[in-house]
């Protein structure tokens, strides 16, 4: 996977604007109806959605310090359009009223940190020791979790599927490509399966 993110304010810039479009993006899709069979307009709700995205991160960045930087901005940014763009969207569309929400801007602002400190470390991932087997195992192991979590919500209540095939997709995505990567095929596979069942049993679903 080509790496395009740099260390270098050219590429900051450009990730702070993607995080505001994603933001944008999720925030429009709240015109969707809620409690749907497909539920698009709570994409952003579950973990699976900053999983897949910040992993995406790490995987194109060109180090670990501009992994963390760039997770930040990628946050920070789609943090600021999705409550922004409700505050000006408030003032015509009374879906959106509410002005802006500043204590979750700032709440989801915090949370942006240990998601760039986690991509610092996820970054790791491409030295050549068997502890990168661990450190490859940890979003999938995640993304397996709630996938499985909300399957199980699925059948009782017949929504949320574009979060399930999401989940899904990601993990198997992922699983191909970090199985080639593993320095340990083994180590791998265990570590998926413990994360995986440490975050569904831990994580309060």
């Amino acid at each position: 996977m080509s790496k395009v993110l740099t260390h270098s304010t050219k590429s900051y810039i450009k990730i702070f604007f993607v995080g505001i479009l994603v933001g944008c993006i999720c925030r429009l899709a709240d015109y969707f109806p809620a409690d749907t069979l497909w539920s698009f307009s709570s994409i952003q709700t579950l973990l699976g959605f900053w999983i897949i995205t910040n992993t995406t991160i790490v995987l194109l960045s060109t180090s670990n310090i501009c992994a963390g930087i760039s997770s930040f901005l990628y946050m920070f940014g789609m943090t600021l359009s999705f409550y922004g763009l409700q505050a000006i969207l408030g003032m015509f569309v009374p879906l959106f009223s509410g002005g802006f929400r500043f204590s979750l801007f700032v709440l989801f602002t915090l949370l942006s940190i240990p998601c760039a400190i986690a991509a610092y470390i996820l970054y790791y991932w491409n030295r050549e020791y068997i502890f990168n087997s661990i450190l490859y195992s940890l979003p999938i192991g995640a993304l397996a979790a709630e996938a499985t979590a909300i399957f199980i919500y699925f059948l009782e209540h017949h929504t949320f599927l574009f979060q399930l095939l999401m989940d899904v997709v990601g993990v198997i995505v992922f699983f191909l490509l970090f199985y080639k990567r593993a320095k340990s095929k083994k180590i791998f596979i265990v570590a998926s399966v413990i994360s995986s069942l440490i975050v569904y049993f831990v994580f309060p679903w």
